[in-house]
């Protein structure tokens, strides 16, 4: 189980065939973040540089890292007004690096710009639907983001899957759907991923989430998870993020979230 762990210690993927990829290298400014380089390496098709305060993607928009200048004490309200600086902020654990249970409010992923998967992908359920092809997930009908080959590597990943071993199968051949545009539950609007068809929830009868789980001798949910270390890094392997690596766990939750597996961003 060690081994399969490592898999998931990538590169990351090349753009599917077909892709308009820009000629020159990504212009990165030698006082941008350190965290400049896997954002703009994790989108080639849509960001072709970095400065010390913005990311420029390739039609000119500039986009600034920072956009708060206080860090709410409350983690909520934190995720509510995070910015792209904050998107990088907690380095995802995959390989050795990844001891459960996670850290109070360590939760690498939860903390997105919104803005910026909105221009990603769309900013409407309209915008991202025109965006989006279907494929079947082990018999399911998914409409999944064509952007950045999101559906291609939700194939990649379904083919991986697909020879693990019978018993393991309940974890992901069921499936809660992958595009909705919808708040997340219990947020005053903030949206989840779905929203952009980035995400998949599978195997909903063995999932584990932190809002349904019991409180453990702090009172906080007590972390618990079902799906094996196999399935995990399969999702991984293709750019997909789990839940299950959260303190406010979703072990159902996959996420397509290439900046935060690439090699100079995960935690070691």
């Amino acid at each position: 189980m060690i081994a399969l762990w490592f898999v998931a210690l990538w590169a990351v993927p090349p753009p599917p065939p077909g892709s308009v990829v820009p000629a020159a290298p990504p212009s990165i400014a030698a006082d941008a973040p350190p965290e400049a380089r896997c954002l703009v390496e994790a989108y080639p098709e849509h960001l072709c540089g970095a400065t010390a305060t913005e990311i420029v993607w390739c039609d000119g928009t500039r986009m600034p890292w920072v956009k708060r200048t206080e860090k709410p004490s409350d983690f909520e309200k934190f995720l509510d007004v995070a910015d792209l600086r904050d998107q990088l902020s907690q380095r995802y654990p995959v390989g050795a690096a990844w001891q459960p249970p996670p850290a109070a409010d360590f939760d690498p992923g939860r903390l997105r710009d919104e803005a910026f998967f909105r221009k990603l992908y769309g900013g409407s359920a309209a915008e991202v639907e025109r965006r989006t092809r279907t494929l079947s997930w082990f018999g399911h009908r998914l409409r999944v983001s064509r952007v950045n080959g999101v559906d291609r590597r939700l194939e990649a990943v379904a083919a991986e899957l697909a020879h693990l071993p019978e018993a393991q199968a309940k974890f992901f051949n069921t499936t809660a759907g992958a595009f909705v545009w919808r708040a997340i539950k219990g947020t005053a609007g903030r949206l989840s991923m779905h929203s952009f068809a980035i995400a998949i929830d599978v195997g909903v009868k063995y999932s584990d989430y932190w809002r349904w789980a019991k409180p453990g001798p702090d009172g906080r949910p007590a972390w618990q998870n079902r799906f094996p270390a196999e399935v995990v890094a399969v999702f991984e392997k293709h750019g997909f993020i789990w839940g299950g690596k959260w303190d406010h766990f979703d072990t159902m939750h996959f996420e397509y979230r290439p900046e935060l597996l690439h090699p100079g961003c995960v935690q070691r």
